[in-house]
């Protein structure tokens, strides 16, 4: 049983890791019921972010650092849950303002954004495409160097059944990977994102489960090889943080937010 000053210690540890410049940033991002916070809760080993059904569980942006589980070492990883986005332009411009307020604060910047998607449902309809828009238009081109896409509810009992809806994912002229580059217009040379088909049951007791956990540590760390060892940071957020009024900040948010609907065009974000 842990004890007081045992917890206070593990909860100043952990306040470190949060500013210590080695410890990944992830952020998982995408509409509502696709899994993103079982998936953050399997990364950890542990339920830190409330779950529930299809309906948006996740109301506020909220980040925790923990070890990451199941991967060599004890790497720490900043997990950063996010609203999903719910085909509401007045609902999701604030999930989309919440997000950009926490990543503001941010001191060393995003490893990678995990594009979190449910297996079961690999259209890449005119809502998702407005969404994946959105992001690009608020935060720039460079937002794709930072992709990790992920599919959850793939699970060991229905692998089978789901080997189609895998290949066509993967499909080199026709899936959803192929679809993304050519609506984005970014060139398959460089925009090859890694792709994970996971579960998030039963992490603790599922080695099935836990070797997913793995490869997306693995894309983690390969998507900060790619950028260089640089990370996702924004000069449209830094810009932010020069406002000294809080109601000068939120209306600039709210300004931008609704140029980038209108627009789709902006491009304003860079590595640091």
């Amino acid at each position: 049983m842990m004890t007081h000053s045992s917890s206070l210690a593990t909860e100043t540890n952990l306040a470190i890791q949060a500013n210590n410049p080695d410890t990944y940033v992830v952020s998982a991002v995408g509409a509502v019921g696709t899994g993103k916070s079982s998936l953050l809760n399997a990364i950890a080993g542990s339920q830190i972010f409330a779950t529930g059904s299809s309906t948006a569980t996740t109301q506020t942006v909220r980040g925790e650092v923990r070890p990451w589980a199941f991967v060599p070492g004890k790497r720490y990883v900043h997990l950063i849950d996010t609203p999903g986005l719910c085909d509401s332009n007045a609902q999701d411009r604030q999930t989309v303002s919440e997000m950009v307020r926490y990543f503001k604060s941010l001191a060393n910047g995003v490893s990678a954004f995990l594009l979190v998607f449910n297996i079961n449902d690999i259209r890449l309809d005119a809502y998702t495409q407005t969404m994946l828009r959105l992001f690009e238009a608020l935060l720039g081109r460079h937002f794709w160097n930072f992709v990790v896409i992920v599919f959850t509810h793939v699970d060991e009992e229905n692998r089978d059944e789901l080997e189609e809806h895998m290949e066509a994912v993967n499909d080199p002229q026709e899936g959803f990977i192929a679809e993304i580059r050519r609506i984005h217009n970014l060139p398959a040379r460089t925009f090859v994102p890694s792709v994970i088909f996971t579960s998030t049951q039963n992490v603790r007791m599922s080695s099935y489960t836990q070797k997913h956990m793995k490869d997306i540590y693995n894309a983690v760390v390969l998507c900060e090889t790619r950028n260089n060892h640089r990370r996702f940071t924004c000069t449209w957020l830094r810009r932010i943080l020069t406002i000294p009024n809080e109601e000068e900040k939120s209306t600039f948010i709210s300004n931008s937010i609704k140029e980038a609907w209108a627009s789709m065009t902006s491009s304003v974000c860079s590595t640091q």
